[in-house]
């Protein structure tokens, strides 16, 4: 049964995203509305294509593990990252939570949370997704530079772990050629999308921005402000059942971090028979960002 909704779901999202690339320049008519349309309902969208995607990486997708591979790594280049990339990062923060590249909004001893707020701005509002697309097309260059990448970027003996767990994980030759043949596809989408957006490639170009800016604030929400040594814990945040399908039930964050291998149709009740209260709602789950960097001091358990 949840192979089957999922499948449908994936349907969906994938007929959204050729809408976005192809179909839209096509059979919509031009001016500002059709504009506007198309570039709201990539955002709207955006939350369930990630969470199909991120059950993949969890293996939760589909029973079949190469059909579940298949079908995140397709979810992916529609978003323009690299599913391997990103089932590495995600893994990385179910294992090890609010690591040092994994609270954006924490600003170190002595450094002033006015100056850290231009760049966690900036990374609230798309950067984020921008990365993750980037270090997917960063992780293709040959074995000795994407080392070399890793330890300048990941310096020092507290990220040791974090540092040979990366480059065990991208110096393997078949992740390296998913890894390039996900940018080739990737590729490919956006000059096949250029071609038939024509000289309306700029409601293209916003309708991508609008999914990595949906991305980017959805990603820390769940996390922001809580303990630097919270462990698995996370926020559950109050929606109404019908939003809730629309974001996968990502909104059980804390359920999630609790149990990974639950199906998202699995969490909303492990939430109710665990009879545990929400942390707010999903609206100031996310607008709670927007108080900008905080002082690491105050993340850290008392």
């Amino acid at each position: 049964m949840h192979g089957r909704v999922n499948a449908l779901l994936v349907v969906v999202v994938l007929a959204i995203s050729a809408l976005q690339f192809f179909l839209a320049p096509l059979i919509l008519p031009t001016g500002a509305w059709s504009a506007i349309a198309i570039v709201a309902l990539c955002a709207m969208a955006t939350p369930l294509h990630w969470g199909l995607m991120h059950e993949s990486i969890h293996g939760n997708l589909f029973t079949d593990p190469s059909a579940n591979r298949r079908a995140g790594r397709v979810l992916g280049a529609f978003l323009l990252l690299s599913w391997d990339v990103m089932r590495f990062g995600h893994l990385l923060h179910h294992s090890a939570n609010r690591h040092e590249f994994d609270r954006p909004e924490a600003v170190p001893p002595g450094g002033s949370r006015l100056v850290a707020a231009g760049p966690y701005f900036l990374k609230l509002l798309g950067g984020h997704a921008l990365i993750s697309a980037l270090s997917s097309a960063a992780l293709v260059l040959p074995a000795k530079i994407v080392v070399r990448l890793i330890e300048v970027l990941a310096p020092g003996s507290e990220l040791g772990p974090m540092r040979t767990a990366a480059v065990r994980a991208f110096t393997n030759a078949g992740r390296q050629t998913r890894i390039r043949t996900d940018l080739l596809l990737v590729l490919a989408l956006i000059a096949f999308a250029a071609t038939c957006w024509g000289a309306t490639w700029p409601v293209f170009a916003i309708s991508i921005g609008a999914r990595f800016l949906v991305l980017s604030i959805l990603d820390n929400a769940p996390h922001y402000g809580t303990a630097i040594d919270s462990g698995t814990k996370a926020r559950n945040s109050e929606l109404p059942g019908w939003a809730t399908w629309l974001v996968t039930a990502q909104n059980f964050h804390g359920v999630h971090h609790g149990a990974p291998g639950l199906r998202w149709q699995e969490l909303r009740p492990v939430f109710q028979s665990a009879a545990i209260g929400y942390d707010g709602t999903w609206g100031a789950t996310v607008l709670r960002q927007f108080r900008g960097p905080l002082n690491l001091e105050s993340l850290v358990s008392r």
